[in-house]
């Protein structure tokens, strides 16, 4: 929440109500951009003194800050204090609002407000907070919600619209956790105008977005890899884990864009630290592959975060960490529950996965229905290897079977990018006599 909003202004109610929530949960946090600006109502939370003017003193300073916020990151949700905080909101928004500007909350200097758990979660909200997608609405409220994400000077006439945002379908909640390709397909004519007004306004989301747009060639984008790369450097200089974490992207898919592979993996594992799913999950990737095994062991935490937040992908990742990483235990057994986590929201990789401990017997009871089962939902996906193992199994079956296997054998063989498998659907169709007719 920008301080530069409240200090010298009347502070809203719902401000109060947020303060005094945060502090009877233990979860606030003065942030002083005027010196002993903090009303003594709040004194018993943690004061961290921004007003300093020299570089050096204000870095240590923020960096308190920072060392404040990240005591709360772990804090689970608490339903059952609902009743206790809202009795505590209601009783500040009906005190009396101070008359005079200075000393009190006309000029609250808090920059971090409400870092309460009520049903949330301070790690969550930290993580909303810096992905630009958090917003603090409450029906009690008197004034109109403020949004982390506006980076915009407040507009000069008081009755003038609002500027449009990008549509609610591209909040960071979604696209943390979606292929960048599918969020891509799902900009046309007009969310591309609005992403390009937030662009244009220095919105570090919309800058992302139009990175993204001009990677992709998206409805209303020129594919310009070189465009991509300005919006990407203007959004990651803001610190947007979106904008961090297409820059990577950008990097994998357009080498020639102008971002070097030493930037974009610092992108990435900034993304990754601001809590953004699928920069977590690659960034672990990269540590996975790693010979150091606290790499490998980081690469483990990482799974687990995105695992725990319900990415598929996640948990298809942990899954496979826990069976095979040095730094793990190395128990496919362990691995189970994630697994079938996955296979319920259809991760191809984890039916796949999950197949073949059934098929082998390795960390369950050997289970060749239950495998050929999962093998078919990856196969109907065109998962090549999950193709290739079912056919193999069916191929000396009944003759329905074995023309099962051969339609696999044949989409196979047309597969011309799979360099590994594709031969190896040749032979097993001339095996059985059979041939396949590519277009």
């Amino acid at each position: 929440m920008r301080a530069d909003a409240l200090v010298g202004e009347p502070a809203p109610a719902w401000l109060t109500a947020a303060a005094t929530m945060a502090l009877d949960r233990k979860k606030l946090i003065n942030a002083e951009l005027k010196k002993d600006a903090t009303p003594a109502l709040f004194h018993a939370a943690p004061r961290i003194d921004l007003a300093r003017g020299d570089r050096t003193i204000f870095k240590e300073r923020f960096a308190a800050l920072i060392t404040e916020l990240d005591k709360l990151s772990p804090t689970k949700a608490d339903p059952a204090a609902m009743p206790a905080a809202l009795a505590a909101a209601r009783a500040a928004l009906l005190q009396n609002a101070p008359a005079k500007k200075t000393g009190g909350m006309a000029t609250l200097g808090i920059a971090i407000v409400a870092l309460f758990v009520v049903g949330y979660g301070a790690g969550r909200l930290i993580n909303a907070i810096r992905n630009g997608d958090f917003e603090f609405i409450t029906t009690m409220a008197d004034a109109a919600p403020t949004s982390a994400r506006a980076t915009a000077p407040r507009a000069a006439a008081p009755n003038a619209a609002p500027p449009p945002a990008p549509a609610p379908s591209f909040a960071a909640v979604t696209l943390q956790a979606e292929a960048w390709r599918d969020t891509a397909a799902r900009i046309n004519a007009e969310t591309a105008r609005e992403i390009k007004s937030g662009a244009e306004r220095g919105e570090p989301i919309s800058q992302a977005l139009a990175c993204l747009g001009h990677l992709a060639g998206a409805e209303g984008f020129l594919p310009s890899p070189t465009a991509a790369r300005e919006f990407c450097d203007a959004s990651a200089a803001q610190n947007q884990p979106a904008g961090l974490y297409y820059s990577w992207v950008l990097r994998r898919a357009a080498p020639h864009a102008g971002i070097s592979e030493a930037v974009a993996r610092d992108r990435l594992a900034e993304a990754s630290r601001l809590g953004w799913t699928n920069a977590q999950i690659d960034y672990a990737q990269v540590l996975a592959g790693s010979s150091s095994i606290e790499a490998q062991g980081e690469a483990g935490r990482l799974f687990l975060a995105a695992a725990e937040r319900g990415d598929a992908r996640g948990q298809f990742f942990y899954a496979r960490w826990l069976r095979d990483s040095p730094a793990g235990p190395r128990d496919p057994t362990a691995a189970l529950p994630f697994l079938e986590q996955a296979v319920a929201q259809g991760q191809t990789d984890a039916q796949h996965m999950l197949a073949t401990l059934y098929r082998d017997g390795i960390g369950v009871a050997r289970n060749e229905g239950r495998a050929k089962a999962l093998y078919e939902m990856a196969a109907r996906a065109n998962h090549a290897p999950s193709m290739f193992n079912l056919a193999d199994m069916l191929r000396s079956g009944a003759p329905e079977e074995r023309a099962r296997a051969i339609v696999l054998y044949q989409g196979l063989a047309c597969m011309r990018d799979e360099l590994r498998i594709q031969p190896l659907a040749v032979q097993r169709l001339r095996a059985l006599q059979a041939s396949a007719t590519c277009r």
